[in-house]
């Protein structure tokens, strides 16, 4: 022994330096190894949690627009129904000749001053019924299309309280 310190021959000998040599870098990788394993599974469980929060928030987008689609439709077949209403149809026919006046007075020669005469009469009438004047042709129109069914009752019941007289009068 050489020095003060009393070491056993098989630490210092040549193969276990070797061994020390070799354990030290794969002790070090394995520590190594094993923060990156770690690392990974963090990585991994937060990429998990990204991709349900994306999943829920597609999902939630997905109801939405399935709600969007609902609402959509339901204003639509709204749409229809007050496009059939009787006001709007009538809005729709006054729209309708009120383009074809514009296009014929444009195209036809002889056409527009006859359309003007019966405009002018056509409001005059019209003056006259909301005066009171004449009889409303827009009841009777009404009347006459809507309500056939009371013209015939009006009619028959008419006629019910004038055949008694006149078959008095035969016997």
């Amino acid at each position: 022994m050489k020095c003060g310190y009393m070491t056993p021959d098989w630490l210092t000998h040549p193969f276990a330096l070797g061994v020390y040599a070799g354990l030290v870098p794969a002790l070090f990788f394995r520590i190594q190894l094993f923060i990156a394993r770690r690392d990974l599974v963090r990585s991994e469980r937060a990429q998990l949690s990204q991709v349900k929060t994306l999943t829920e928030a597609f999902q939630k987008l997905q109801q939405e627009l399935q709600g969007n689609n609902t609402e959509k439709e339901n204003l639509r077949v709204k749409i229809q129904g007050l496009l059939q209403s009787p006001e709007r149809q009538k809005l729709r026919l006054l729209e309708v000749l009120n383009r074809a006046e514009q296009r014929l007075t444009v195209t036809a020669p002889g056409f527009a001053p006859a359309w003007q005469t019966a405009k002018n009469e056509a409001a005059i009438e019209l003056e006259e019924e909301e005066r009171g004047k004449s009889a409303p042709r827009q009841v009777l129109h009404n009347l006459m299309n809507t309500g056939t069914a009371i013209l015939e009752r009006f009619k028959s019941s008419q006629g019910e309280a004038k055949e008694p007289p006149a078959a008095s009068s035969e016997k």
